[in-house]
C-alpha cells in the first residue's frame, strides 16, 4: 500500500498523481516518484515470506486494520495475527509500546501463540480477537437437545447485550473522564490585507489605509504599530487522529467570513479614502499611465482579504506558556458559514503525551434520531479562553464541561441545546448521553445563557472524509 500524508509537490505513479490520504495497491518494481525523486526498488527490502500462513490480521490504530482500536499508545499498524496452516494462531508485535498476552510482553517481531482464551492488551488497550477463524469446536454441541437450547439462550442472551451496548448510558462524569484527554485550547491571530486594482498603493498609504493591518471595530491599526498583533482568538478544538487533526469551527479558521468584517472595513477604506481625495483635490492616476478617472472608479477596486497569522494549540492540562504550545495548518476550510466547521492538524503530526483522539468511526452519531429534541447532551471546552483559567494552577489549563438538554433543531445545519456557554467554547464537542460525538459547539446568546447551538455531526464526518476537497 502506499499513501501520500498531504505532502506539498505529491506523489506519482506511473506519471499519475495519487490523490492525499487514500491508501493505493502498487507492484514492486512500478514507477513511483516523490516530488521529482523516483523510487529505488533496490533500496525497498522483499517482502516477509508468508506462506507458512493461510491468513493475516492487523491490529492497530489505522482503519486498514482488521482490527481498529484506539489511544495515544496504539501504533498504527500495532501487531499482526497469523493463521498457521497448522491451524494455530501466532501473534507478532511491531509498536512502539509493546504487546501482552495473558499479562506477559511478548518479544518484538517474534511469533508467539496465542488461543482463544488469551487475553490480549496492545499498547494497555485490551484487544477482542474473537471474530478470528479459531479452530471449530463443535465438538461441545453434541449433546443433544438440552445443548442446543442452551445455545438458543445463549445467543439472545448475546443479542440482548449488543442491543445495550448500543443503547448504554453514561454518567457525565465517565464522559469527561473518556475524552478530557482529546480536548485542546487553541490560540489564533489574523490580519487584513488591502488591495486597491490599479490604484497606486503609495496614495492609499497616504490616505492613511495601510496594505496590512488588524481592525479593532473602528479604526485600522497598521503592521508595526504598537497595538498592532494585539488582538488574539481563542478557541476549542478536539483530536480525531492519532496523526494530530483537529476538529474546530470554520470562523476559527476564517473569521473574516462571520459578521459582514470584510464589508464593513471596505466601506471604513473606501470613507477614508474618499475624504483624502477631497482634502487634498487628488488627481488619481492610473499606475504605469497617465489617464485620469473619477474616484469612484478607484475606490471600487479596493478589496479586503483576511489572513491567518498563525493557529496554535495547548493541551488540556498544560501550563499556557510558549514551551506547551504547538503550531498547527489548516488542512480544510470551506467558505459556506453554515457548515461552520474546520480541520487542522498539529505541525508535528502526533498526539501529545497523554492525549487521546475522539474514534470518529466508531464513537460518531451523524443520525437525526442522535439529535431529538430533550435528549441528554454534554459539552466540554474553554468558554472566555484563557479568562477562566488559573495560568498557575499545577494542573495546567483545564477543560469546563457542562451537561444539558437538546433543546432546539433548527435547521439542515444547527440544533440547539441549553448547556451554559460563552465565546471561546467555539469548536467544542458535543456528546449524546451514550457518548456518541453528535456535534461541535458553534455559537450562543451573549446576553441569556442557555441558548446555544452546535453544527451536526454530519458535516464533521463530511470534512474529515472530504479534507482535500475544499481548501
Amino acid at each position: 500500500m502506499l499513501e501520500d500524508k498531504g505532502s506539498r509537490n505529491g506523489t506519482f505513479i506511473m506519471n499519475q498523481q495519487i490523490k492525499p490520504n487514500k491508501p493505493v495497491n502498487v507492484r514492486r518494481g512500478d514507477a513511483i516518484r516523490f516530488a521529482d525523486v523516483e523510487l529505488q526498488w533496490s533500496q525497498v527490502p522483499m517482502p516477509e515470506d508468508n506462506s507458512a500462513y493461510q491468513g493475516l490480521y492487523g491490529i492497530g490504530s489505522h482503519f486498514n486494520n482488521d482490527f481498529q482500536i484506539s489511544g495515544s499508545t496504539v501504533s498504527r499498524y500495532h501487531a499482526t495475527v497469523k493463521h498457521g496452516r497448522d491451524g494455530k494462531m501466532y501473534i507478532f508485535d511491531h509498536s512502539r509500546n509493546g504487546t501482552t498476552v495473558d499479562g506477559t510482553k511478548i518479544q518484538s517481531n517474534t511469533p508467539y501463540r496465542i488461543k482463544k482464551s488469551s487475553a490480549v492488551v496492545c499498547g494497555g488497550v485490551p484487544v477482542d480477537l474473537s471474530k478470528l477463524p479459531w479452530p471449530s469446536e463443535t465438538w461441545k454441541y453434541v449433546l443433544g437437545i438440552a445443548a442446543s437450547l442452551l445455545i438458543l439462550v445463549g445467543v439472545g442472551f448475546g443479542i440482548y447485550k449488543a442491543i445495550e451496548g448500543r443503547t448504554k448510558t453514561y454518567t457525565d462524569s465517565e464522559l469527561y473522564t473518556n475524552y478530557n484527554t482529546s480536548i485542546v485550547m487553541l490560540v489564533g491571530q489574523y490580519h487584513y490585507e488591502v488591495t486597491a486594482g490599479n490604484l497606486n498603493p503609495d496614495i492609499l498609504r497616504s490616505a492613511g489605509i495601510p496594505s496590512k493591518f488588524q481592525w479593532d471595530g473602528e479604526h485600522l491599526i497598521p503592521e508595526g504599530h504598537s497595538q498592532y498583533g494585539d488582538i488574539i482568538s481563542f478557541a476549542t478544538g478536539f483530536f480525531v487522529s492519532e496523526d494530530g487533526h483537529i476538529v474546530t469551527n470554520l470562523h476559527v479558521t476564517k473569521p473574516w467570513l462571520f459578521d459582514n468584517i470584510i464589508e464593513n472595513i471596505e466601506g471604513y477604506c473606501k470613507d477614508v479614502f474618499h475624504q483624502y481625495a477631497a482634502k487634498k483635490d487628488l488627481e488619481i492616476m492610473v499606475l504605469g499611465g497617465n489617464e485620469e478617472s473619477m474616484l469612484d472608479a478607484y475606490t471600487s477596486q479596493i478589496k479586503v482579504e483576511g489572513k491567518l497569522d498563525g493557529l496554535l494549540f495547548i493541551p488540556n492540562g498544560k501550563y499556557f506558556s510558549t514551551e506547551n504550545v504547538t503550531r498547527c495548518r489548516v488542512v480544510s476550510a470551506g467558505d459556506d458559514i453554515n457548515i461552520d466547521v474546520s480541520l487542522v492538524q498539529s505541525d508535528k503530526g502526533e498526539l501529545p503525551r497523554n492525549s487521546r483522539f475522539i474514534n470518529v468511526k466508531d464513537s460518531m452519531d451523524v443520525n437525526e434520531t442522535a439529535i431529538e429534541v430533550g435528549k441528554h447532551m454534554y459539552t466540554l471546552g474553554y468558554p472566555q479562553g484563557i479568562g477562566l483559567q488559573d495560568l498557575k494552577s499545577e494542573k495546567g489549563i483545564q477543560v469546563l464541561a457542562r451537561g444539558g438538554s437538546i433543546i432546539h433543531v433548527s435547521n439542515e445545519y444547527q440544533f440547539g441545546f441549553d448547556a451554559a456557554s460563552y465565546g471561546g467554547a467555539s469548536g467544542s464537542p458535543i456528546f449524546n448521553e451514550n457518548g456518541m460525538l453528535i456535534g461541535v459547539l458553534n455559537s450562543g446568546s451573549a446576553k441569556t445563557q442557555g441558548f446555544n447551538y452546535g453544527i451536526k455531526a454530519k458535516y464533521i464526518k463530511d470534512i474529515i472524509e472530504n479534507a482535500h476537497r475544499v481548501k
